[in-house]
């Protein structure tokens, strides 16, 4: 008789732990991660009326010089047809420009133009006080290192999708 009520016990924290996914790391950063744009929609976009996928290209554009759409794509993670149409509607803003490469012409290369810069030079303070106002109580420093490395686990993962989970 003790056996079984061992393993009723046993089936019944198994039975919570497979229904409760909600406890899962990975469902927990996409719920902050849409909690997180939308309260960047609320700074950014009503703020200076750019909408959180402009402000994720031009933050990958910042800094570097001249990068390919193929590239910014693999940085973004998303699909290349998504970062090219995205990024037509930037040029046409003059947030960013466009030129061929001399080597390959058929290569777009992408640069953040002076006029993009600004705009992010307005939007930084704003970033940063939402970041600071988010990570209250938070040892920011350690939380990046975590989510870094995070960061680093997933996109392995991804490079190796054949592996065990």
């Amino acid at each position: 008789m003790q056996k079984n009520r061992r393993l009723r016990i046993v089936a019944a924290e198994t039975d919570v732990v497979e229904r409760s996914l909600e406890d899962l790391i990975a469902v927990r950063v996409v719920r902050i991660a849409e909690v997180v744009a939308r309260l960047a929609t609320q700074t950014i976009q009503a703020g200076v009326g750019l909408r959180n996928t402009d402000l994720r290209l031009l933050n990958l554009l910042d800094g570097s010089e001249g990068v390919t759409v193929n590239e910014i794509a693999r940085r973004a993670h998303v699909d290349k047809a998504w970062v090219s149409r995205s990024l037509r509607q930037l040029e046409k803003s003059g947030l960013v420009t466009r030129r061929g490469m001399r080597k390959d012409s058929r290569v777009s290369v992408i640069d953040l133009s002076a006029k993009g810069r600004t705009l992010l030079e307005r939007v930084r303070p704003l970033a940063q006080a939402r970041e600071t106002r988010l990570l209250d109580g938070i040892d920011a420093a350690a939380f990046k290192v975590n989510l870094d490395r995070l960061m680093s686990n997933a996109e392995g993962m991804l490079s190796s999708p054949g592996s065990d989970p």
